[in-house]
């Protein structure tokens, strides 16, 4: 009988197996790298795009609702706001004392349920009455006056809403269309070191002011630059014309690790002195 004795892998089968195990594995490694990267990839890009979407969408719905030319820009070369007023609730007044007639405490405005069941009285609010440049808007003007108390269904006539001033005033001019709005306290979005800010509930100023004390994070890797050319600028007004009403134009660019995202949008104000 011939017997057979146990034998082992020899130096070179041990080499092979080893060499053979390193390709596979560079192969695998490399495939599961390639992975990572286009998941991470994918995930900055969706983090751009949400951070965008929300800080356009956020701008769209109150820049929308901005007061007929309270729209303002201001800043230089390290920070760009836009400053606007937004509009708490409009309606048509039925009177309003404009010369030849005596001041008055106390306009009378179209009960609408916006006004009745939306709007929320707080100290600091305004009414104002064909805004037509900032200065009406921001600056002292005989166009916009002080609230003196929370408007009030009239005992009476429960179709007119009655809204105290501070005090006895006289408006300048009328409205072509009998309008008034009620307005709180300005809005601000403002960029600077690659963030985007917003801002609310500061006193009017005729100077616009590009202070950030208040100011709430918004989104973050925003790339614009400020010092570059007008059509880089992150906010532009284009005025209202003869065929148009005012718009806002902004132009956001999120960059993130060479993923690049650029928003560009128009915003228009569908409101009429």
């Amino acid at each position: 009988m011939v017997s057979c004795k146990p034998r082992g892998f020899t130096l070179i089968e041990l080499i092979t197996v080893l060499v053979v195990l390193s390709v596979v594995s560079v192969g695998i490694a490399g495939f599961i790298r390639t992975g990572t990267e286009i998941y991470v990839d994918v995930v900055e890009r969706d983090k751009l795009l949400s951070q965008g979407r929300f800080a356009v969408q956020r701008m769209n719905l109150e820049v929308s609702n901005a007061l007929p030319n309270s729209l303002r820009i201001a800043g230089n070369s390290s920070i760009q706001c836009l400053e606007f007023t937004p509009i708490l609730f409009s309606s048509f007044y039925f009177d309003l004392p404009v010369a030849p007639d005596p001041a008055a405490d106390q306009v009378t405005l179209i009960a609408t349920d916006a006004a009745i069941n939306d709007y929320s009285y707080e100290s600091g609010q305004s009414i104002i009455v064909y805004p037509t440049s900032v200065d009406d808007v921001y600056a002292d003007s005989d166009r916009r006056f002080l609230l003196g108390g929370e408007p009030e269904l009239d005992p009476a006539d429960s179709k007119k809403l009655l809204v105290p001033l501070a005090s006895s005033e006289q408006f300048e001019t009328e409205s072509p269309s009998s309008r008034a709005y009620i307005t709180g306290a300005p809005v601000s979005f403002c960029i600077t070191d690659n963030k985007l800010y917003r801002k609310q509930q500061y006193p009017t100023s005729s100077t616009q002011s590009t202070s950030l004390i208040g100011a709430v994070l918004m989104a973050e890797n925003i790339q614009n630059d400020l010092t570059g050319s007008t059509q880089d600028m992150p906010f532009r007004i284009a005025e209202s014309s003869l065929t148009r009403n005012a718009f806002v134009i902004t132009l956001l660019r999120f960059e993130l690790n060479e993923e690049l995202v650029v928003f560009n949008n128009e915003i228009h104000i569908p409101n009429v002195p």
